[in-house]
């Protein structure tokens, strides 16, 4: 298990210690109630903490979407700059991630040939608008294929996501931000009582 003492400049966190599994962990609440904020104070803290950048991989959708587009207007690539503006918010993000997904898979590759004990991956914004065989993807992806990967090479991984949705969030260790208890959900009534309280 992986302690991280959090000092937000927002006071939501309240200097709050959060505990995290090996792994997938979903980081639940409401809309505004923190996640993005805990995972970018979280990746400031890893940075300070006498890690280097170098164990941990950050990636934020939103963000990458606006790269994205702003790199297509810039390189004259209207044909993928339209492809965006044309698709759902659940494919531009299925193309995001797969344009970042291979970038992941070289930082893990790298800590592996480094013989780093442990890395970090922070992934924001990844379920909204995403179809449920999408975020089955991309949770079989995380669970299996990256974790696999590393724990056969004694590289225990912490993959902490902001998730909104069931999919993401069933049968794996989640925490509420607003007060760092964990759950687990095997139902989706289970998961709704604990999201809206």
């Amino acid at each position: 298990m992986k302690s991280i003492k959090v000092y937000d400049d927002f006071n939501l966190f309240k200097k709050h210690t959060f505990d995290f599994n090996e792994g997938l962990t979903c980081l639940i609440g409401k809309n505004g109630s923190g996640k993005t904020t805990l995972l970018r104070e979280m990746k400031d803290v890893y940075c300070v903490d006498g890690y280097t950048s170098s164990k941990m991989f950050y990636y934020k959708n939103e963000d990458s979407e606006k790269f994205a587009m702003q790199g297509f207007l810039e390189s004259g690539m209207m044909n993928l700059l339209a492809r965006n503006f044309q698709s759902s918010e659940g494919q531009n993000i299925m193309n995001n991630f797969s344009d970042i997904a291979p970038k992941m898979g070289q930082f893990i590759r790298q800590n592996i040939r480094n013989k780093s004990d442990e890395i970090l991956i922070l992934l924001d914004g990844l379920d909204s608008g995403l179809s449920i065989d999408n975020i089955n993807e991309i949770k079989d992806l995380l669970t299996k294929d990256v974790t696999n990967d590393c724990l056969k090479a004694n590289v225990k991984p912490y993959i902490i996501i902001s998730a909104n949705n069931y999919e993401f969030c069933k049968d794996v260790d989640c925490i509420r931000v607003s007060d760092g208890k964990h759950f687990k959900f095997n139902t989706y009534e289970e998961f709704r009582k604990i999201y809206i309280k």
